[in-house]
């Protein structure tokens, strides 16, 4: 039995097929259970789509999860009196990278490559993370795609919202960059968390959908006053790209039917109020976004949410360059399903 999203998912049910051959249990699958009622009565794969309420009549079934919604399944099994036991497909260690491709054989010799200077990289001494980089070693290590139980990812998973961790979070007033902003979603935590102490936020986000979207929002939550919002995408260089649209995502590419302008970040006429907090989730253009910032980086010592998820190689890549841009940060991994490397300045702890 398959617990989870049966079609809007990049590798859906027809990918996770080859998953399940490989572990004994495709001939096995009696039914896919997804809460969408406009998919029940439906089949994939010659596979029959129910309601959640399916478990209960098998009670004995193995529920395989295969979402990036995890606890909230638990949660709903749980509430229902259902016992069945359960493995998970982590789609926040390996399903959740760029395209939905992943690659075991370039994860596996990412870990083996980089794992002692990964070690000095990130701040271990962090409970937190130094379980999330203890399972993303087990499975990448483990160079093939495969289920696990609860224990094997405990501790991790949770989509904690960024830049609220009372513990590594900025003191003070605060000027809040969000790097693809989309429409304001990732601005809604932010503000409720921190509140007043926001005064000043940067929101960029290439679209113009998602602009019309983030306008939208900005003007409901009565946020038009200390907000600017910045149409285009940040890199490395002051030039035009092409994107192309991919399932969930938007890719850069050479192809790419649509076009934007993309612009470096300390070149542009800014202005921070307090601490500088960087929220950054471009679709696997983090580095070279980051490669823009690097005199805010020195200069004004922001805190940093830099997604990881989108590239294999981000782990060690990401960490490498901030590390180098500035020695004094202490780097965290966090996130969940959105993989996030949270840089957090030595001032913070003094």
């Amino acid at each position: 039995m398959v617990e989870g999203d049966a079609t809007s998912h990049g590798r859906a049910i027809e990918s996770l097929q080859e998953l399940l051959e490989a572990n004994n249990y495709w001939n096995k699958v009696i039914g896919i259970v997804d809460s969408k009622k406009e998919l029940h009565g439906r089949e994939r794969l010659g596979i029959g789509v129910y309601d959640p309420s399916f478990i209960s009549y098998h009670p004995d079934a193995l529920v395989i999860i295969n979402t990036i919604s995890i606890k909230a399944i638990q949660k709903a099994m749980s509430d229902m009196g259902i016992k069945n036991d359960y493995v998970v497909i982590p789609y926040y260690f390996y399903h959740g990278t760029l395209e939905h491709i992943y690659d075991n054989d370039v994860a596996y010799k990412d870990i083996i490559q980089h794992e002692t200077e990964l070690r000095q990289l990130y701040f271990l001494e962090d409970k937190q993370t130094q379980r999330y980089f203890d399972v993303i070693c087990k499975i990448r290590k483990h160079n093939q795609d495969d289920l696990y139980r609860p224990d094997d990812y405990e501790g991790t998973g949770e989509n904690l919202e960024y830049f609220c961790d009372a513990d590594i979070a900025p003191k003070g007033d605060v000027t809040y960059i969000d790097v693809g902003a989309y429409d304001g979603n990732s601005i809604e935590p932010v503000v409720s968390f921190y509140g007043d102490r926001i005064k000043r936020i940067m929101a960029f986000e290439p679209d113009d959908k998602s602009c019309v979207k983030l306008q939208q929002y900005v003007d409901r939550k009565g946020l038009s006053a200390k907000t600017e919002i910045y149409p285009y995408a940040l890199g490395s260089e002051n030039k035009t790209i092409h994107l192309s649209s991919s399932g969930l995502f938007s890719i850069v590419s050479d192809e790419g039917e649509n076009t934007l302008e993309q612009k470096i970040f300390d070149e542009l006429d800014t202005e921070i109020i307090g601490d500088a907090m960087v929220k950054m989730d471009i679709e696997g253009s983090e580095l070279d976004a980051l490669k823009g910032m690097k005199k805010l980086i020195s200069d004004k010592e922001p805190y940093l949410a830099i997604c990881l998820y989108h590239k294999i190689q981000d782990l060690f890549e990401i960490a490498k360059y901030l590390k180098d841009a500035n020695p004094t940060y202490r780097l965290y991994i966090r996130g969940g399903w959105h993989l996030e490397c949270w840089a957090v300045p030595e001032r913070h702890f003094s």
